[in-house]
């Protein structure tokens, strides 16, 4: 379907890929969503400093992902420590090779995250 700039403009204001969205919808639907985001996409134009909908997406990962890398070496750790229930269970059954497998994985995240 083609598309005028306009809607191109307001479609990826509410979708990560206009044309893509348009070409797996109808066009009563591709009007539809167009008139019914047309003022939000102005209103955010006109507030300055736009973003489409790919731009806040993006923007948003870096941010968590920001988040997540500074977090403190104790709690990145403790999400990726193996299940302590594993190191139970090669007690319980006397499974020397599964209790070494379980030292290995968390020596492996201590050295991934070693403490600051």
């Amino acid at each position: 379907m083609t598309l005028t700039d306009r809607q191109v403009a307001v479609l990826n204001h509410v979708v990560i890929d206009a044309q893509s969205w348009a070409d797996s919808a109808t066009e009563k639907q591709m009007l539809d969503k167009v008139a019914r985001w047309s003022s939000n996409y102005d209103a955010a134009v006109s507030a300055g400093n736009y973003k489409t909908r790919a731009e806040r997406d993006t923007a948003a990962e870096q941010e968590e992902q920001a988040i997540m890398d500074n977090r403190p070496y104790n709690v990145k750790r403790a999400d990726e420590y193996p299940d302590f229930r594993d190191y139970l269970d090669a007690i319980v059954k006397g499974d020397d090779a599964q209790k070494q497998k379980y030292i290995d994985d968390c020596l492996a995240v201590k050295a991934k995250y070693p403490k600051n």
